[in-house]
């Protein structure tokens, strides 16, 4: 995104056209990557929503490039703190965040299901690519890259020839950016490998992209803490904890969802990694409340409770009441494993909602490990909030 040469309303990046300016009411070191709505000045002309646009603070001074939607709660989303013009922007840091994947991390080594690019943490923010073998799924969370969408493909196909592309959207990101993505028949399904698991990954049934590659070392550490225990998987999803505790020897491993085409699908994994669960398609509290098993090993992995702010006290209360729920569950000196992908919850608020559940249940926890997400999803120190996962190991006494 370079300097001098303007450019249209809806050039990418790359291209070297008239790019309006937008000005902000804050000073432009603000350290994040997102202006919300009440920190930009209206434009004095019309400009397409989710149109690249240059960025100047309120005193006139150049502060990057980014995506503009006057119709979102966060109207800017930066790019780029230059104006980079390099027709090769959007290849050239996809190439990065997959050599990154490959090259550095050798993921390949060791599953064929990761994450290609992590939207903020690979510097596009509102992107997320996901490989699933010889399928690729970008999701898109904001208008600026529906309208680039045509790059996007282009781009991936250029640097995962031996792949199909696949678009999906996040509903309440559409919603609230005020587009909506033609819809397309969905790839047939895949099966990917994982530490030597098999998964089948249904496009046309799957939460997100399809699969949670982010609990990928936390389903390993999992597995390594399995053997000869009764374990129990509680928000199974398509079974990736239960199948990896089961095959690393558990005695006896029961799963439980609310979720029946997932359930489905977790089934079908069960089979192709030739191992028994008990398979129950369930509320967890019914579940919970209505049976008095007891587990040596619980796993607790709902999905993202808080979306938005104004979810926040009902999420809160759900977390506690479920892990109360939970640990009744566990033999005492045995492993609870809770997870929240709640980005709005902060890692410090989860462990004190964990202390609060053990207080109600007449518990103690003894945190051993807390984790989130793999290094395939990377953290910008300008979006915190991407370290949305906290996995937190506890023994319960």
């Amino acid at each position: 995104m370079s300097s001098g040469t303007p450019r249209e309303p809806n050039a990418t990046p790359g291209e070297s056209r008239a790019r309006p300016t937008v000005s902000l009411r804050v000073p432009g070191e603000r350290g994040h990557l997102f202006y919300f709505r009440k920190m930009v000045v209206k434009p004095d002309r019309e400009i397409e929503p989710g149109s690249v646009v240059d960025i100047l603070d309120r005193t006139g001074t150049f502060v990057g490039v980014g995506f503009y939607n006057p119709r979102s709660e966060i109207a800017i989303r930066l790019l780029s703190n230059s104006r980079d013009d390099d027709a090769d922007f959007l290849p050239r840091r996809l190439r990065a965040a997959i050599e990154f994947r490959q090259q550095t991390l050798k993921l390949p080594d060791v599953t064929t299901a990761y994450r290609l690019c992590h939207a903020e943490g690979d510097g596009l923010t509102g992107l997320i690519v996901d490989r699933y073998g010889p399928v690729v799924v970008a999701e898109l969370f904001s208008r600026g890259w529906f309208k680039q969408l045509d790059a996007v493909k282009s781009a991936l196909a250029a640097l995962v020839p031996d792949a199909t592309v696949h678009v999906v959207t996040d509903d309440l990101a559409s919603r609230f950016e005020g587009f909506t993505l033609p819809r397309t028949a969905p790839p047939v399904p895949v099966v990917v490998t994982e530490h030597g698991a098999q998964f089948r990954i249904n496009f046309a049934t799957g939460h997100k992209t399809g699969f949670f590659c982010d609990q990928r070392d936390n389903r390993r550490t999992v597995a390594s803490l399995a053997k000869g225990h009764a374990m129990l998987d509680l928000c199974c999803y398509t079974g990736g904890f239960a199948i990896h505790a089961a095959l690393a020897g558990a005695a006896r491993v029961t799963a439980v969802d609310l979720d029946e085409k997932a359930l489905e699908t977790a089934r079908q994994n069960a089979k192709l990694n030739r191992v028994k669960i008990d398979f129950l398609h369930a509320d967890i509290f019914n579940y919970l409340k209505q049976h008095k098993e007891k587990a040596e090993l619980v796993v607790l992995d709902p999905a993202k409770l808080a979306r938005t702010r104004e979810d926040l006290p009902n999420a809160r209360r759900s977390y506690r009441d479920m892990n109360a729920l939970a640990m009744r569950a566990i033999t005492p000196g045995g492993i609870l494993v809770s997870c929240s992908c709640s980005g709005l919850v902060g890692e410090a608020e989860f462990i004190d909602i964990l202390r609060d559940a053990a207080r109600i249940d007449g518990r103690e926890l003894r945190i051993f490990q807390v984790t989130g997400a793999g290094p395939d999803h990377p953290v910008s120190t300008l979006f915190p909030e991407g370290r949305y996962l906290k996995a937190v190991f506890s023994i319960v006494v």
